[in-house]
């Protein structure tokens, strides 16, 4: 699965169904318009492995604009990794976690505040149980003031 937004757009809403034919979770998101001008973007490294948990914040006040995951048949789980984009004119400030959104196999839908943007997911995996819970980090964004040269 592989999901960017829009050049200019960061994620804003995430969606999850479990599917009990196919054994896993199918995702959509829709994003939302967050930057004008120059901006910086990059893919991290996966950042997790199979069967492990996830704690991850995009780093230098960067955005989540993109998620992809590789899946693994055999494990039954996904690797992940993230699109962070950033603007160098602004910053990020009041950030907050949210409560885990779901039980193992719930469904769940979660929209980033409309004056607030998303820059990090917590997964907590328990294999034991095949249990695994989402919780997203989002913030509001502000303006910098640049020194003028």
């Amino acid at each position: 699965m592989s999901y960017v937004c829009p050049r200019g757009g960061s994620i804003s809403v995430i969606m999850s169904q479990y599917n009990n034919k196919t054994d896993e979770r199918v995702w959509d998101f829709a994003c939302k318009a967050t930057y004008r001008g120059i901006i910086n973007c990059t893919w991290t490294d996966y950042i997790n492995g199979f069967d492990e948990g996830i704690n991850f914040s995009c780093p230098f006040e960067s955005l989540i604009c993109g998620i992809e995951n590789l899946r693994s048949p055999i494990e039954k789980d996904r690797k992940w990794r993230f699109y962070c984009c950033g603007n160098r004119r602004v910053c990020y400030a009041n950030c907050v976690w949210t409560e885990y959104l779901n039980e193992s196999k719930e469904y769940f839908s979660w929209q980033v505040p409309d004056d607030c943007y998303l820059v990090g997911v917590v997964r907590y995996h328990d294999e034991a149980n095949a249990r695994r819970r989402w919780q997203y980090r989002y913030c509001a964004m502000f303006p910098t003031v640049l020194p003028t040269l």
